[in-house]
């Protein structure tokens, strides 16, 4: 049990090591669509604490499970009060159309904003975050896009403080995003 807990704590540190990114102009103010066909920037959740997930909704494996981990946190930071917003950004903008994203995050948590666009656009957004997107060709529709780990941990000014790994429980989660809340504007 000891080791796990040096373990966790080593990958904690290692995430907190990376380099920070903050919102440029490109990356903040890029128009994206939200599941209900919105246009949508991520420079307007300035001033929250936000779980930022890349992903996709076709994706048989890693994303659910991702997805199903920042919901328990969520869950967790909603019930103690603290602010904390989730966003679902897609990789696969050929498939995830707003209806489509919308209808994947009715099976998780609700009041996470599900995000789609041009391709250039969430180029954009996607390089910013280091996010990289490869399509492993199927037959037709049936692709799958590796783009790595892709859940992050904004402040509130959008400077993305942690990239969390994957398997990480939804308790380190909600302890970093507590960190943060409690941080001043």
């Amino acid at each position: 049990m000891r080791g796990v807990q040096r373990l966790v704590t080593l990958l904690a540190v290692c995430c907190l090591c990376l380099p920070l990114l903050s919102w440029s102009r490109d990356a903040g103010t890029v128009p994206l669509i939200d599941q209900q066909g919105a246009e949508f920037q991520l420079a307007s959740l300035r001033g929250d604490v936000v779980l930022l997930v890349f992903g996709f909704t076709h994706c048989p494996h890693i994303c659910p499970v991702e997805m199903a981990r920042v919901s328990a946190a969520l869950r967790e930071l909603q019930d103690a009060q603290q602010a904390v917003r989730a966003v679902f950004i897609t990789v696969d903008p050929g498939r995830d159309s707003p209806a489509v994203i919308r209808a994947y995050l009715e099976n998780f948590q609700p009041g996470i904003i599900g995000l789609t666009g041009t391709a250039q656009n969430l180029d954009v957004v996607a390089d910013y975050y280091r996010v990289k997107r490869e399509p492993r060709m199927g037959a037709g529709e049936d692709y799958l896009v590796d783009h790595g780990y892709s859940l992050y941990l904004l402040n509130r000014q959008g400077e993305a403080e942690v990239a969390v790994l994957p398997g990480l429980p939804p308790s380190h989660i909600v302890d970093l995003a507590r960190q943060l809340v409690a941080e001043q504007p």
